[in-house]
């Protein structure tokens, strides 16, 4: 799961593991355990088993779900790298979308400018504090 939240980066050198990425995919994949307890309880027949899972996912899901809202653990170089994956994603976003309004246009035009400034901004902090 966590592999794919980076399916839509322009380029592959924008995929930096993170933090971010690794909350989102938690927040995903907890409620899939409940949802397969519930769709599939013929499988599952272990009541105390199943409500362990169902205590552990909730608390999972609700522990990331604090932690991406509230930014935990994320400081200056983890801000990057949670970053340069979302820009990117802007980036082939605009890129591929079928573009007629002149407005839209231009809009992208701009996103795809101010995004790859931003991503080679980011990607200068990150070598700079890994020295």
């Amino acid at each position: 799961m966590w592999t794919l939240t980076y399916v839509g980066v322009a380029a592959f050198e924008h995929i930096h593991l993170n933090l971010n990425r690794f909350y989102m995919a938690v927040v995903m994949v907890a409620p899939m355990i409940v949802v397969m307890l519930v769709a599939m309880r013929h499988m599952f027949k272990n009541k105390r088993l199943n409500a362990v899972l169902y205590t552990v996912s909730t608390l999972v899901f609700l522990g990331a779900f604090t932690a991406i809202r509230t930014q935990a653990f994320v400081g200056d170089a983890q801000l990057s790298l949670s970053m340069i994956p979302h820009h990117s994603i802007a980036i082939k976003n605009c890129e591929q979308a079928t573009l007629r309004d002149p407005e839209t246009v231009q809009l992208c035009e701009e996103i795809i400018r101010a995004q790859r400034e931003e991503i080679a901004q980011m990607e200068g902090i990150l070598e700079r504090l890994s020295r």
